[in-house]
């Protein structure tokens, strides 16, 4: 009788063993399931972060901006040195827009050749513009601006697209902010200084353009 009766007991604790070992595997598994994901979420976010916001945040007062499409108008913007990689300029009148921009009339168009002057009344436009292969697409956009330090900056982003290309178009980014009275405006790409702009002096857009026409 006593072995009869130890028995079950044996086998009771056998089977609470391998219960309390499986449910300790599990567990196991469970737990480092989570910290494999975990790193693998950071790694994504911190790539994703590397490559979309190498420009640092902006540290100033954030202005409104309204963003425009560059193919709303029939026209193009005029060639440049082609040294300087990055056209910026501070279109603050019709008489600005039209240095950058050329009307290219075509049989049947319907598109204006430019934003109604009265636009500029109580804004300004920034332009940021590349000449980038042609056939792909391309990331050129002005992401934020800000009032720092007396000065308006700039936040833009360019990624480039490696594929292959025969011929190079024109790219621009144009968007609307309050009309600037400020003495400087500063254009930064992905983190890097473009160009400052020093209104006061006269110098609205780089690289010089052409004089206009008499």
């Amino acid at each position: 009788m006593p072995a009869s009766s130890s028995f079950p007991r044996t086998v009771t604790g056998l089977f609470s063993v391998g219960a309390r070992t499986s449910a300790a595997v599990i567990w196991s598994a469970v737990i480092w399931s989570a910290v494999i994901w975990s790193a693998v979420i950071w790694s994504t976010v911190t790539w994703s972060k590397g490559a979309w916001a190498a420009d640092p945040a902006p540290s100033g007062t954030a202005l409104p901006l309204r963003r425009d499409a560059a193919d709303r108008y029939q026209n193009f913007i005029v060639n440049w040195d082609p040294t300087a990689p990055v056209l910026c300029g501070v279109v603050r009148g019709p008489a600005d827009y039209a240095r950058v921009f050329h009307p290219a009339p075509v049989i049947g168009g319907r598109k204006p050749f430019a934003p109604p002057d009265e636009s500029f009344a109580e804004e300004t436009l920034l332009v940021v513009a590349r000449v980038v292969p042609g056939g792909v697409a391309h990331t050129l956009v002005i992401d934020t601006v800000e009032a720092s330090g007396g000065d308006i900056v700039v936040h833009c982003r360019f990624q480039p697209n490696a594929g292959a290309s025969t011929f190079t178009v024109k790219q621009a980014a144009l968007a609307w902010i309050p009309r600037v009275t400020a003495p400087r405006v500063r254009f930064l790409e992905n983190g890097t200084l473009r160009a400052t702009l020093d209104l006061a002096a006269g110098s609205w857009v780089v690289p010089a353009l052409p004089a206009p026409a008499p």
